[in-house]
């Protein structure tokens, strides 16, 4: 009897441990069909990039209205490397993040199938940065789940670690500084090879057209020359992750802005309720 229930006591445990943790899936513009603020127009790169570069590194809007602009940034980015995972650096647009850092297990419904995120990364940086997941601020976070679609059809086999970080607009450097320094050994030279850092960001908002063009003067001083401009010159939504990428970079930043435009410029609407948007590659000197 007594070896029955040991046997029954083992047969629990190894089931328990076994037993898959709940992933969520999150919905995306593509897979609720909801691209209702889309304009056909034809982006023309600022600097067509060199199909023989490698960045490591990039910059890219999370508004839909800008979907012609995000499709070509992925396509250019797809020809140019293999990416294994994209580690995806968002701002807390809503204030949910229980924790610092939000990170989450979870999978994205593109539309054209899953994006899963890359478990075993997810895990090892959540122990780095002492925090456990924090799953459900990923429902309503669109500065993750709006690039889901165009990495499924551009890199249909890489997965992701999404990371919400930091408050709009401001900057904790020693939060910033912590995540930091637990990316450096994914963003060595071997982690880079299957690696990109992908800042999900918008810049200039709510303003009319001087206000926005001047606002968009001083990030580009920092985007055209990451060596010599301090990145507190940036104006954008996700200032964290520009803190974080510039210190990733070690002063060894090489720039390519492929696209800037903004919501008057696409839309031709709300004159004096501007969105910037600028699309950048970055590479090592």
């Amino acid at each position: 009897m007594q070896g029955k229930i040991h046997f029954l006591i083992v047969l629990v445990l190894i089931i328990s441990c076994n037993k898959s943790e709940d992933v969520p899936v999150y919905e995306t513009w593509n897979s609720l069909n909801e691209m209702e603020y889309w304009f056909p127009v034809r982006p023309v790169p600022e600097e067509k990039p060199s199909l023989g570069s490698f960045p490591w590194a990039g910059i890219t809007s999370h508004h839909i209205l800008a979907h012609e602009y995000l499709d070509a940034y992925f396509f250019y980015l797809s020809q140019m490397r293999e990416i294994k995972t994209f580690y995806i650096l968002s701002p807390d647009h809503f204030s949910l993040s229980l924790q610092p850092y939000s990170l989450t297990n979870g999978s994205w419904n593109s539309g054209i199938g899953l994006v899963e995120s890359d478990v075993n990364k997810v895990r090892s940086l959540a122990k780095a940065l002492e925090v456990p997941l924090d799953t459900d601020v990923f429902l309503y976070e669109h500065g993750i789940s709006a690039l889901m679609p165009y990495i499924k059809n551009y890199f249909p086999s890489a997965k992701v670690v999404t990371i919400i970080h930091g408050r709009v607009p401001e900057v904790n450097t020693l939060i910033s500084g912590k995540l930091t320094d637990a990316l450096e050994l994914e963003f060595n030279e071997a982690g880079k090879q299957e690696n990109f850092l992908l800042i999900s960001a918008d810049f200039s908002h709510g303003e009319n057209r001087e206000i926005t063009n001047n606002f968009d003067i001083d990030s580009r001083r920092y985007l055209e020359d990451t060596v010599n401009v301090s990145w507190n010159f940036v104006c954008c939504d996700n200032r964290a992750g520009i803190y974080i990428l510039n210190r990733l970079g070690k002063k060894n930043l090489k720039s390519s802005i492929l696209y800037h435009t903004n919501s008057w410029e696409i839309s031709g609407q709300q004159e004096d309720d501007i969105t910037s948007y600028f699309f950048v590659f970055f590479g090592d000197e």
